[in-house]
């Protein structure tokens, strides 16, 4: 891959991976977020217009709603630093390991289902809500698919 694509590539990770950042701090920082993970488990579960999500939030996320929380938050963290430690290695190594490309892929796919996820439960609350999450999923799923399918190339 010429030098100038990786750049690009890079950068655009590293945008994604400031969201994941800026977001998971915030939950981790305050209190708030898990002080309300309940309520707002509830309320998107009764306000979604996917009938069978809402049902999965008021079975599973609000009954465990400390546990979603935590995973939520962790996850979000999780991605940010791996997309930050993949994509500096991008820049700094010819060939990556292939714990690398494996952790690039799993992070981009991570923070596709995160943004899925948000999507049912919050896309109907504006249309920026609705349009951030659709862009950032199907970057993160096409930046998975092309790292899987170059991953040979990629890797020592």
């Amino acid at each position: 891959m010429k030098r100038a694509s990786v750049v690009w590539l890079v950068l655009i990770q590293f945008v994604l991976a400031f969201e994941w950042l800026h977001s998971g701090w915030g939950k981790w920082a305050g209190p708030g977020f898990m002080d309300s993970i309940s309520k707002t488990l509830e309320g998107f579960a009764t306000k979604t217009p996917y009938k069978a999500y809402g049902a999965f939030l008021n079975s599973t996320a609000v009954t465990n709603a400390d546990m979603f929380g935590n995973a939520i938050r962790l996850g979000e963290m999780g991605v940010g630093i791996a997309l930050v430690i993949s994509g500096v290695l991008l820049l700094t190594k010819k060939r990556l390991p292939s714990w690398a490309v494996a952790l690039m892929v799993v992070a981009f796919l991570g923070g596709a289902l995160m943004n899925l996820n948000f999507f049912m439960a919050s896309g109907w609350s504006s249309p920026s809500t609705w349009g951030v999450n659709m862009v950032m999923g199907f970057i993160h799923l096409i930046f998975a698919i092309y790292y899987f399918t170059n991953r040979r190339e990629l890797s020592s």
